[in-house]
């Protein structure tokens, strides 16, 4: 789960990724931190899973 994250991060065309996740695997989207340390995370536990949202630090260019 946590790789399949990490390629959205990434490969992002957008500056907020929001995934929804089984509880328990905050620990692995914390790791992707450590490897794109441009993204900052918040986790909101909703009633039966958890929702992560990803905001780039660097803002994406916008489209043209």
């Amino acid at each position: 789960m946590g790789l399949e994250v990490g390629w959205y991060l990434r490969f992002a065309r957008t500056d907020v990724i929001t995934a929804l996740v089984d509880k328990g695997t905050e620990a692995q989207l914390r790791h992707q931190l450590e490897i794109l340390p441009e993204w900052d995370l918040e986790i909101f536990e909703e009633e039966d899973h958890v929702r992560a949202v990803f905001q780039s630090k660097i803002p994406r260019p916008p489209k043209s």
